[in-house]
């Protein structure tokens, strides 16, 4: 009874065992199923591809211009006057200072005439007064001559004055004569009233007395004249030296005002001739000459024309130097600068592209009504900032006055890796791409940009030449490890 338990015990365990191994088996090949199901590729995705390649990339800006010539001038009419001559054509090359046109003024041409007779009249009458002043000098130097030789009075005045000290002494001889002959007489009369002499002596004493009264009288006669004579004799001096020395003063005067005439006259003179000198230049005016050397580009007058003054004559420029006026907006004023690149090329397809620089970027914006007319028929109510850039080379084949496109070239990378900006995807801000690995399969590169221009921009990492971008198509979104193939790979630039 025992034993049978037992061996019904080990079937049963028996059972049980091979139901769970079998149900094992079972899971097992279940669980290798789905591992293989997990495991199979997706079908691959068709996609373009971009190969990364290095290039340039731009910013830059465009505008339009008129092409003109260096130093470009239209020369204007200096006065009102008549077209005597146009002296070269249309297309003529011109040296600095040669003459264009001849301007008729008869006007200005009688007054020169005039004034150059008048000049003459007046140097006439400079030689003459010069010829007085040389008269006048002699005349004062005679003058002179005579006062310094005149006739010398002083000895004779000398010789008076000894002559009137002799009379005086004579006089007084004379009078003490007269004193003693007179107390001799009254001597005489008191011995002849006693009777002590004789009548006749008395008598012989009174015509002594009598005689040295005259001889008195005589040396004081003799004073007077000579005192007179010695008068006269100073008299004369003096009217002689005075006629001298207004004959000296007479011939100074003469002479000063004849100075003086030669100096009117040649102040005169001198003005006239800057009269002179100023009509000559109005008349040189009436030529118009070439500023510069260069190339006639337009004329406006013909010969007999009568011009205004301001009136345009004739336009010129130096070939040797071609130049573009640009009239930029103010926000791409704001960006240019002096010395940066240009590309210049006519307006239409498949033009030639000429280089140049930036020349000289106006300082301030100016209002289009400040502008020429034909601007402001343009560009009525712009504000613009005028520039102008120069070519590196004179093309021989811009035409002056025609309108070109230039492209400012405000900044540049050269050689760098560049991707057109279509291929660029954004997550939060964040620029990345799509690159297909070596496996074939969807990468995802996170990328640093640089410059950008319109259609490019430069990656600076995240990206190496020869990479294969994903341009992914709108109606499939790729994931990592994502197999994809190229449905038609395409480079840059292609």
């Amino acid at each position: 009874m025992e034993q049978g338990k037992k061996e019904f015990k080990k079937g049963v365990q028996w059972l049980v065992w091979s139901s769970v191994g079998v149900l094992a088996l079972l899971s097992a090949g279940r669980w290798v199923d789905y591992a293989k199901l997990l495991n199979r590729s997706p079908d691959p995705v068709k996609v373009r591809l971009l190969t990364v390649k290095r290039g340039n990339v731009e910013n830059k800006i465009n505008e339009s211009g008129t092409v003109k010539l260096g130093g470009q001038q239209t020369l204007k009419s200096p006065a009102e006057s008549a077209v005597e001559q146009v002296l070269v054509e249309l297309g003529d090359r011109v040296k600095s200072g040669q003459k264009l046109i001849v301007l008729r003024n008869r006007d200005q041409q009688t007054s020169l005439a005039a004034q150059q007779l008048e000049i003459q009249k007046q140097e006439l009458a400079l030689e003459r007064n010069r010829q007085k002043v040389l008269e006048a000098t002699e005349k004062l130097n005679a003058a002179q001559r005579e006062l310094q030789n005149r006739p010398n009075k002083q000895a004779e005045m000398r010789t008076q004055e000894l002559i009137i000290v002799r009379n005086r002494e004579k006089i007084a001889e004379e009078q003490e004569k007269l004193t003693a002959a007179a107390g001799e007489l009254q001597q005489l009369q008191a011995l002849a009233e006693k009777g002590f002499i004789p009548g006749k002596e008395l008598q012989d004493q009174k015509q002594q007395v009598r005689a040295a009264e005259s001889a008195l009288r005589d040396a004081q006669l003799a004073l007077s004249t000579s005192t007179l004579e010695l008068q006269r004799l100073k008299q004369e001096g003096q009217t002689s030296q005075q006629e001298f020395l207004d004959k000296v003063a007479a011939a100074q005067s003469e002479l000063r005002q004849a100075q003086s005439d030669v100096n009117t006259a040649t102040s005169e003179i001198q003005s006239q001739k800057l009269d002179l000198e100023r009509l000559v230049q109005q008349l040189q005016n009436n030529i118009v000459s070439a500023p510069i050397a260069g190339k006639v580009l337009n004329i406006m007058v013909k010969n007999g024309n009568g011009v205004n003054l301001g009136d345009n004559l004739l336009t010129l420029g130096d070939p040797s130097q071609e130049l573009v006026e640009l009239n930029l907006s103010t926000l791409n004023a704001a960006k240019v600068k002096v010395n940066q690149v240009a590309r210049i090329s006519v307006i239409g397809p498949d033009s030639q592209i000429f280089k140049g620089r930036v020349l000289s970027l106006y300082p301030q914006a100016i209002a289009s009504n400040a502008n020429s007319n034909e601007q402001q028929e343009s560009q009525s109510g712009q504000v613009t900032v005028p520039a102008i850039v120069k070519l590196d080379q004179p093309t021989r084949k811009l035409i002056p006055g025609s309108q070109v496109s230039v492209e400012i070239i405000l900044d540049q990378r050269q050689n760098v890796v560049v991707l057109d900006t279509e291929a660029i995807q954004r997550s939060k801000a964040k620029p990345f791409v799509w690159v297909r690995d070596r496996l074939g399969k969807a990468e995802k590169r996170n990328l640093t940009l640089g410059l950008e221009d319109v259609t490019k921009v430069e990656v600076t990492s995240g990206l190496r030449p020869g990479d294969k971008i994903v341009l992914p198509s709108p109606d499939s979104e790729l994931e990592p490890g994502m197999p994809i193939t190229a449905e038609q790979e395409s480079k840059e630039g292609d």
